[in-house]
Parts: C-alpha cells; structure tokens; sequence
C-alpha cells in the first residue's frame, strides 16, 4: 500500500508542476477529444460494440459469457468451471479484457473466465474486433473488451434493487446507490447469485443415452463495485475506483466421469486511483491500479490442491496535445508483477515491463489517419516495435470506409514458463506470438438503418502450443502457425416500435505448419472455431410493454482431427424470448425470459452439457 501511496504523490504532484506552467484562461481545443479514454481516442478504423449500463441492466444475472453469446457473433467454449472466447478464430489467451484501461487478464495463465463477470455492474461494456496491441498491449491479438466507469457529474439520486429467481435453483440480487451533487459522484453496487445448476441433460457417452441430472456445479458469487468521483474544478478530476469479488464454484465434469469432487475458489480485488488534468492545448491523465488475485483448485480424490497468488502494480500515464487537426499522444505504463504458485519451480517468479506508445492522428473535414508505435522492455524477453495504422473516411453523408493495419502480440504466460508437475513443465526460452492484421470495412448511418461489415485477414507466428514430448511429458514451444480470416457484419433497423439487431461472422481459421510428423491438421479449420455464428433479435415496444424474441446460430465445431473424418459438435440453434413491463408511473418494473424456448441439447465443448429450457423472473424497484 505504501508503494501506491508513492506513486500516486508523485503522479499528482508532476500533473500539478504541469499545470502551473500552464495558462489556463482559455481553453481553444475540443474538450470531449481531450478527455476521451484511450480506447475511444484510438478507435478510428476500428470495429467496436457499445452497450450501455441501462442496457445491460436488463440482464441482471447474466454473465459476459453468456450475453456476448446472443448479442455478438463470438463464440465461446464452455467447460467445467470456465467460460472462454474466440474472437476472430484465435485461442482464448488472445482476448484481452481491460477494466477502465487496466488488464483483467490472470498473470499466471493469461485467461479470462468469462462466466464470472457480470454484465449489470453499472458500468459501460464495450467489444472490439481485432487486436489493439500498439494501445493496450499483450493478449489483444483476436479482439479487447472492456469495462468503463462512466463519468458524469450531472445532478442524480437513484436507489435500485433488483432480484431474480430462475430455474435450476437461480437466485440473484442486486442493490446499486447512484448519488451525484456538486463536486461529488457516488456509485457502488452489491451483487450476489448462488445458481445449483441442477439440471437435466441427455448422456450421449453412456448406453441408451438416459437422461441424467447434473448434481455437481454449485456456484456462489458475490461482486461489490465502488466508483468515486471528485471535480475540483473544470481542469482536475480525480476517481477511486474499487472493484471485488468472490467466487465460489463445483467444477463439473465430463460426461464420462461419474462422480467429482473438485472445487475452484477465485477471490480478486482491483484498486484504481486516477486523475485528469486539462490545460490550454493538452492534457494529463494518470493511474496508479493495484490488483490481486487469489485462486485455488482442489480435487481431494486425486490429491490435487493447487493454489496461486498473483499481485500487480500498474503505474499509467497519458499526455494529449491537441493542435489545428493534429492530435499527438504520448503513453506509458510500467508494471510491476509477481506469482507465487504451489506448481512452480521456484514458487515465486516476478517480472517488470515498461510499455511507452506515440501516436499521432490527423483530421479533416472528410478522413481521419491515425498511427501508433509501441515498444515494450520485458525482463525476460525481447518485443518487437508494434505499429499500427488506421484511415477513416467518410464517403457521403450516410456511409464510412476505413482501413486497418497493425501488428499485435502475446507474451508468453507464467504458466508457459514455469510450471513444473509429475507430466508437464513450462519453458522459460519461449518467445512472445506474433501477429499482423489486415481489415476493412464500411459503416452505414441513417436515421433508422445502421449496418457495419468488416472483412479481415489475421495470421499468427510463433504460436505457443504445448505438445507431448519423448519422455512423455508436455511442454510447450513456439511452434505454431495460423491463418485466420473472415467476415462481420451487424445491423439494426428500426421502424417506429419494431427493431431488429443481428450479427453474422463467417470465420476460416486454418493451421499452417505441422508440428510434426504426425500431425495432419495443416490446412485444416481450427478445434472449437466454427465457420459460421449468428445471431437475431427482434423487439416490439408498446407502451410500457417490450417484447423480444432472440434466435441464435452456430455452426458445426471440430473437435479432434481425424486421419480421414474429423470428430465434430453438430450445429444448433437456441431461441429465447422475454417480456418486460416498466410504467413510468411507477417505480416496480417485471420482465419474464425463457431461454432455450425449444429445450435444446447442444454442447459447446465436447461431453460438456448445457441445461434445457430455463425460466427467469426478475423484478426491480427505483427510487429516484
């Protein structure tokens, strides 16, 4: 704590240094472009998805996983106790996920569970395609989401309690305080769910494939989110934000295991302190986060109880100039992080990096270009220069063609590098992937059509795969190559009181290199990555009612590849449809959903099962 303490003193005290040399009686810049996060400053040419807190607020029990599933062309792979993405045919250590600019990622295995965050924190979601690495760094090769506090100073009082009952032993509840007066904004949440899954599914490993029910995979969650905001006065803004969680899951098996008793505890708290400073051509925006994360899995059957702690200090600056139609910006960030891990050589392994970025944007009346370098100096590795360049041009009023590329990468996770069991041991010689990428696309804006399509080419070298080696232990190397390319398209119509909302993503994502001999998967489609996914919605809103229907797609998936026939997962689609009532003479709304309307046996990933037809009730109550 100390050493946050520190860093912060000395951030704040070089901003207001900054400040006194500056005059600020006038201020002859665009605000909004100076005080832009990162993120949407370094969007132009890039494919991005907004949803908005009142938005999400209508998913109150909802995890990442399974909202990105109907409302995007994502498709994610859900096992046991995990939930992880594939974003444009890449592997689920190439989805970088960032809350108010600051990596979520684990430092031991580079992942994301995305079945642990919930979408109904308050907080603005937003998804984009393709990696960012010049911007955000390791892990954005396939594509980023993010998580943002809004910041608004706008007088508001609101209590809101909302809780939802569902089948298969669903409970949840969410209290959320938003207070906004004078200089001072206040939002915090409290969320709990405790979800049996106790469901029926048809055992298709077994003989007569019976219908069993799922006994195993309690899950117990709890999130508190605190976010602080003081304006001193129109040129410095300083927030805390705070973000825990305790997760507390039984972590079911295949189908082909009869009984379990393996246990996964995931407890993480995020702390950031930041700070906006705005002068007459520029401004200054400082970080300091702190996050720790606690994990341990046990399965006593088998003598297993694996246990880490990961701590990480993340110190971030950014400066923006801003004149005539040039925008120069200047980043960087230092980070410091250490592991401590019952499967590691050594138990405890630290490492530093220091990121520094420049980006320079210029825009006219009709295009805008953008370009990035990054450089980063890791204390294990070397990593290369990563540019980016990006060209936004607005062809009529109504239409946009833009242009995107860049170079992204991975560094190789602790895990890679030092886990050490009875089978397997990591590699500490392994290098970061490497990746470039090629897109482009065009947006189309009416007043009631919108409609985006993106086509892209993404290849990866030096890809990290663990292998069997010739003692018969695993480990991994860079010795993978892929190709991915593909096609997204999204678009919502909208008429009067009728919308429809749909995404497609057509993804080829092919291996290019044997890694031996043996190996017949070259040319061939990737595991777990389908050619096609999609997804439909439509809403009808009258009065205080709303009603939806959502029909999702995805394609077949590979799952082991065969000398002649591949084993594979079988195509479906899932439709769920909800109702809500809100009257705005009154503060209680109800909405009712029932997912998987058709009660649907599908997997995701193979002899993972996935529960029927599910209702839902959600009731919520605002005082304003």
């Amino acid at each position: 704590m100390k050493q946050i303490l520190a860093h912060i003193i000395i951030l704040i005290s070089f901003a207001y240094t900054l400040q006194g040399q500056t005059a600020m009686d006038t201020i002859n810049l665009p605000e909004v472009k100076l005080e832009q996060s990162r993120l949407r400053t370094h969007s132009i040419a890039t494919q991005m998805e907004i949803f908005t807190p009142v938005e999400l607020g209508n998913f109150p029990s909802q995890n990442l996983a399974d909202f990105l599933s109907l409302n995007s062309a994502l498709y994610f792979r859900q096992y046991g106790a995990l939930a992880t993405p594939s974003f444009r045919g890449t592997s689920s250590s190439h989805t970088l996920v960032l809350w108010n600019g600051i990596p979520l990622n684990s430092v031991a295995n580079g992942l994301m569970d995305f079945s642990i965050l919930p979408v109904n924190i308050g907080h603005e979601l937003a998804v984009v395609h393709g990696g960012d690495g010049s911007v955000f760094g390791s892990g954005a090769i396939g594509g980023s989401v993010h998580f943002n506090a809004i910041s608004n100073f706008k007088p508001k009082k609101q209590i809101q309690f909302t809780s939802e009952i569902g089948s298969f032993g669903l409970r949840s509840n969410t209290f959320s305080l938003k207070r906004t007066e004078g200089k001072l904004s206040i939002q915090a949440s409290l969320f709990s769910l405790s979800d049996n899954n106790s469901f029926e599914f048809v055992n298709t490993t077994q003989i007569g494939h019976p219908s069993v029910m799922n006994e195993y995979g309690k899950i117990e969650s709890k999130h508190q989110q605190l976010d602080l905001g003081y304006r001193y006065d129109n040129y410095n803004q300083f927030a805390i934000n705070y973000w825990a969680e305790d997760n507390n899951r039984e972590v079911p098996q295949n189908m082909t295991v009869l009984f379990s008793d393996a246990k996964q505890y995931d407890v993480s708290k995020r702390l950031l302190f930041s700070s906006k400073h705005r002068f007459d051509h520029s401004s200054l925006q400082l970080k300091q986060a702190y996050l720790k994360e606690d994990f341990r899995y046990t399965e006593l059957l088998w003598g297993i109880d694996s246990h880490y702690l990961t701590e990480s200090h993340i110190t971030d600056a950014d400066f923006k100039y801003f004149t005539g139609n040039y925008l120069f910006n200047l980043g960087s960030a230092y980070t410091n992080k250490s592991v401590t891990n019952t499967n590691y050589l050594g138990t405890k392994q630290d490492e530093k990096q220091l990121a520094l970025f420049s980006a320079i944007q210029y825009k006219s009346e009709f295009f805008v270009v953008n370009t990035i370098l990054r450089k980063e100096w890791q204390s294990a590795f070397e990593v290369p220069y990563i540019p980016t360049l990006g060209f936004s041009a607005q062809l009529s009023k109504h239409l946009q063609f833009r242009l995107k590329y860049n170079r992204n990468f991975r560094s190789p996770s602790f895990n890679d590098r030092f886990w050490v069991d009875a089978w397997s041991n990591g590699n500490p010689d392994l290098k970061p992937e490497n990746a470039w990428n090629k897109e482009f696309g065009f947006d189309v804006n009416t007043s009631y059509f919108t409609c985006s399509a993106t086509a892209y080419t993404l290849t990866i070298s030096d890809m990290i795969l663990w292998q069997e080696m010739d003692n018969g232990n695993w480990m991994p190397d860079n010795i993978k190559q892929v190709w991915s390319r593909g096609v997204e398209t999204k678009l919502k119509l909208t008429i009067k009181d009728f919308s429809i909302v749909g995404n497609y993503g057509f993804t080829k994502s092919t291996n290019e290199l044997s890694s031996d001999s043996l190996d017949n998967t070259a040319g061939k489609q990737l595991r777990y990555v389908p050619l096609h996914k999609g997804n439909v919605m439509f809403i009808i809103a009258k009065d205080d009612f709303q009603f939806s229907i959502n029909q999702s797609y995805t394609g077949e998936v590979i799952t082991t590849h065969g000398i002649q026939e591949n084993e594979t997962l079988p195509a479906f689609v899932l439709t769920d449809i909800g109702l809500r009532w809100k009257s705005t003479h009154s503060s209680f709304s109800l909405q009712g959903k029932v997912k998987n309307l058709m009660d649907k046996s599908y997997q995701t990933y193979q002899n993972y099962p996935n529960p029927g037809r599910e209702l839902q009730l959600t009731i919520t109550y605002s005082i304003n």
